[in-house]
């Protein structure tokens, strides 16, 4: 009896780690594009001298395409299993 307590909970353990482990990667999907994104459009503004502009274009097209690889990401792993 106490073999499937012990089962029950390692089970919900790793898949409570798991979850934990999807929103780290969600997370940082978004975090590194909109690092990305920033970084270029910083560069970008630098270069042509047009202060915001081409920080807050990319900061938008940073945003979306880290929103498309959640999505990517997702159907992945619902494919998978």
């Amino acid at each position: 009896m106490q073999n499937n307590e012990e089962e029950k909970q390692s089970k919900n353990k790793e898949s409570s780690l798991k979850g934990l482990s999807f929103a780290y990667r969600i997370s940082s999907e978004l975090l590194a594009a909109m690092v990305v994104s920033v970084i270029i459009g910083l560069t970008l503004d630098k270069f042509f001298d047009s202060k915001p502009i081409g920080l807050i274009t990319l900061i938008i097209l940073g945003f979306f395409a880290g929103l498309l690889n959640i999505y990517r990401l997702i159907r992945r792993i619902e494919n998978s299993k």
